[in-house]
């Protein structure tokens, strides 16, 4: 059977555990033992999402400098244990593009200033020796720009970090992440042409699919009257995006999808927590309809139909907001024995 990798994504805006004395990225790899203690496997992952800004101005507007006070840089470079963490390879580590600026700015400072931020988070992951790292090329709604628009100008922002990866000898893979409508790519009919776009510019490059955003983009297109068939479910149009891209499908990204919530824990209210409440990972479409919430039991069947039975490995990282490492590991705990079930031949 082919592997499954459970993992977590962990940024330093996760401010749940400072009661427990523990930060993110000071506390990275206690934050990893806690992770492997919960789920008793070595087939785990940590994604990295560095928020802290990389670069600082040197001169306006297209001239950037290092922060030396970059927590990230600081715990890499000073934390024995994590140095030690990566040095080991104790866990798979993804990195996630800094959210610092806009891609896709007509203000050269704001075009710039992503850029280069991009840039030093792409030299963090190659100096951390990570296995992947996600790029989001639109990193802010542009609701009244037109979208073919942004979409040739973000592949022009790619094909400076694709000149950039190889200029500098990096071997991570480069995935491209959907993102909640009217970023882009939205849809599975965006992210199949997106993704053949980026290959012919870069071939290493391959889909980070975040279930979440496109839970997201679903909800939201039926709001504004952008959802091409109404007659089309999410569960459909899932189906659909995972039979035009599963070869190239690198990791999913999953929160829990409840109304307008989608970083919760999946299968649960955002009120319970997963050690009272039982996560709702099997029950009919009917449950979740009846409460708002993403159809589970059927989004974790299509990810072993599309990974696991096709011999494929399945890497399934949880981005659940405002909760704990003690909720977060057992949520990654229930979702991973269920994997392995629903994997059994």
């Amino acid at each position: 059977m082919a592997p499954i990798h459970i993992g977590l994504t962990l940024s330093d805006q996760h401010h749940t555990d400072i009661p427990n004395g523990l930060r993110i990225p000071q506390s990275l790899h206690l934050y990893g033992e806690r992770l492997r203690q919960a789920i008793g496997s070595d087939d785990l992952l940590l994604e990295l999402h560095p928020t802290d800004a990389f670069v600082l101005p040197a001169r306006y507007p297209d001239q950037f400098r290092l922060n030396r006070d970059n927590c990230w840089l600081n715990a890499v470079e000073f934390s024995e244990p994590i140095r030690e963490m990566i040095e080991l390879r104790r866990f798979r580590i993804g990195v996630h593009q800094s959210p610092v600026g806009d891609l896709l700015s007509s203000n050269f400072y704001g075009k710039y200033h992503a850029l280069e931020e991009a840039r030093r988070a792409m030299d963090f992951a190659a100096g951390i020796g990570a296995d992947y790292f996600v790029i989001n090329l639109a990193q802010q709604d542009k609701w009244e720009w037109a979208r073919a628009d942004q979409y040739q100008k973000g592949l022009k922002a790619f094909k400076e970090l694709a000149t950039y990866y190889r200029s500098m000898g990096h071997d991570y893979v480069p995935c491209i992440e959907t993102l909640p409508f009217p970023r882009f790519p939205a849809t599975g009919g965006e992210l199949t042409q997106l993704i053949y776009e980026c290959q012919n510019l870069l071939p290493e490059t391959r889909i980070a699919l975040n279930l979440s955003t496109l839970w997201q983009s679903c909800q939201r297109m039926r709001a504004t009257g952008h959802w091409p068939n109404e007659s089309v479910s999410f569960n459909d149009h899932l189906d659909f995006t995972l039979a035009q891209t599963w070869e190239q499908i690198y990791c999913f990204h999953l929160g829990g999808c409840w109304e307008s919530e989608a970083y919760a824990v999946p299968g649960l209210h955002p009120q319970q927590n997963p050690f009272q409440h039982q996560m709702k990972l099997r029950e009919s479409a009917g449950v979740y309809a009846e409460s708002g919430e993403i159809d589970l039991n059927r989004l974790l069947a299509l990810l072993v139909e599309y990974t696991v039975a096709r011999d494929r490995d399945l890497t399934l990282v949880l981005e659940i907001h405002d909760r704990d490492i003690g909720q977060l590991s057992e949520a990654a705990r229930q979702l991973y024995l269920d994997l392995l079930a629903r994997a059994e031949p």
